[in-house]
C-alpha cells in the first residue's frame, strides 16, 4: 500500500518533468495559406491556357496532402491524378521531376518508381521553398511536349515567389 502511495505522490513529478521533454518532441513546420495555393495552381493554370495547353495543377502541403486544385478548361481526366502524381515524386525524393527525369539518363530510375503508389518519372512537379524549407509541391499535368508543364509549374511559383518570406 506504501508503494501505491509513493507512485500516486510521484505522478505529478512524473508529469511536470516529461512537460519539456514532449515539447522537444514536435516540429515546427511551414505550410502555404489556402489562398497562396491556390493562387499558384490559378497562375499554372492559366500560363499554360494561353499557350493552348489543358492542364490540371496541384498543390501538395509538405506531408503530401492536397491543398489546392484547378482542372482547367479541356483538361483531360487523367491530368488529374497525374498532376498529383508529379508533385508527390518531387515531394518524395526533395526535387523536381524534370532533374529525375534527366538523372534517369545517364543512372538507375530510383528502385521505388513503379513500385509504390503516386509515384511516376516525369517531368512537371516543381518543389515550393521558402528558404532551404519545403513548404508545398505543384504538380502539372496535361501539356503536350517540350516540358512545358514544368514551365507551367514554376509559373505557378513565381507568382507567390514575394509571399514565401
Amino acid at each position: 500500500m506504501d508503494r501505491r502511495l509513493a507512485m500516486a505522490a510521484a505522478l505529478p513529478l512524473i508529469a511536470l518533468l516529461a512537460g519539456p521533454a514532449a515539447a522537444q518532441g514536435t516540429m515546427k513546420t511551414s505550410r502555404l495559406s489556402a489562398m497562396v495555393a491556390y493562387a499558384a495552381v490559378a497562375a499554372a493554370v492559366e500560363t499554360c491556357a494561353k499557350q493552348n495547353q489543358p492542364v490540371t495543377a496541384v498543390v501538395l502541403d509538405p506531408g503530401g496532402a492536397q491543398q489546392a486544385f484547378l482542372r482547367g478548361d479541356g483538361a483531360g481526366i487523367h491530368t488529374v491524378e497525374m498532376a498529383d502524381y508529379k508533385a508527390y515524386t518531387a515531394l518524395s525524393f526533395r526535387t523536381d521531376g524534370i532533374d529525375l527525369v534527366e538523372r534517369a539518363k545517364t543512372r538507375p530510375v530510383p528502385a521505388a518508381i513503379g513500385k509504390l503508389p503516386r509515384l511516376v518519372l516525369a517531368q512537371g512537379g516543381v518543389l515550393i521553398k521558402a528558404g532551404d524549407e519545403i513548404v508545398g509541391v505543384i504538380g502539372v499535368s496535361g501539356a503536350r511536349g517540350n516540358n512545358i508543364d514544368t514551365q507551367c509549374a514554376r509559373a505557378g511559383v513565381d507568382k507567390i515567389k514575394d509571399q514565401l518570406k
